[in-house]
């Protein structure tokens, strides 16, 4: 049976793979607690890696009206600790990244699809056109032979040619229509998976309650599905 992948698999990809953001923001938006506490680990993991892989990659973020944003979020959602504060404000400046990422590649995606889509309506007049003329070629030449005495072979064979010319371009209609199609739907899937707009109150609660930096709206972040011996239990630090 098909399963979705968890928000832990997008968000081990998004670095490499900024179309996957629109799955992981989508994912992440709807995610209803608790989950299991194998993926909220696998999420904070992650998460803190991330952060602390870009505080050493030389970038220097600025923090800037966005983080300043961010900050009342958090603010209204009573995350008062300055390291909590500091570490989720590196994450959310991360998914920034990633969504300006994902949205200049969909525009690059949008732009080469609708260049596509131009060329492909007009290889489609071309071929109408092309078709019509050698069609009417072929009905000239067929009647200059039949007017011809006696009939001459070449314009036999011009007719021939031209009508295979013709009947030839008309066809490639059907394989520019269907391709014209695939383009479509490929445009079509680029325009709605894009994310044209990030809700950013509910990303810093979803992923303060993430980091167990806020209580989520369900009560608790996690659960756990079967019982485990005391020297079993795993500490969920919260950094």
């Amino acid at each position: 049976m098909y399963s979705k992948p968890a928000l832990s698999d997008y968000l081990a990809k998004l670095s490499v793979a900024p179309e996957l953001f629109p799955f992981f923001y989508r994912r992440l938006i709807s995610l209803r607690f608790p989950i299991d506490v194998g993926e909220i680990l696998e999420l904070r993991y992650l998460s803190h890696h991330v952060i602390d892989h870009a505080e050493n990659d030389g970038l220097g973020r600025e923090f800037g009206e966005f983080a300043t944003d961010r900050q009342r979020d958090m603010d209204d959602l009573n995350i008062s600790k300055a390291n909590h504060r500091e570490r989720l404000t590196q994450l959310l400046l991360l998914i920034r990244d990633y969504q300006k990422a994902h949205a200049i590649r969909s525009d690059a995606d949008e732009a080469k699809l609708r260049a596509e889509i131009d060329r492909n309506h007009f290889a489609q007049r071309q071929s109408r056109r092309y078709g019509k003329t050698a069609g009417i070629a072929a009905l000239i030449t067929a009647a200059s032979s039949f007017l011809l005495s006696p009939p001459a072979i070449l314009m036999q064979g011009l007719t021939v040619f031209l009508t295979y010319l013709s009947l030839d371009y008309f066809y490639s209609q059907s394989a520019l229509r269907r391709e014209e199609h695939i383009l479509s739907r490929e445009l079509g899937d680029v325009l709605r998976h894009r994310v044209r707009a990030v809700n950013w109150k509910a990303v810093v609660r979803q992923t303060g309650a993430i980091l167990g930096y806020t209580r989520p709206r369900g009560g608790e972040a996690f659960r756990i599905e079967h019982e485990v011996e005391p020297h079993q239990v795993v500490e969920l630090r919260d950094f």
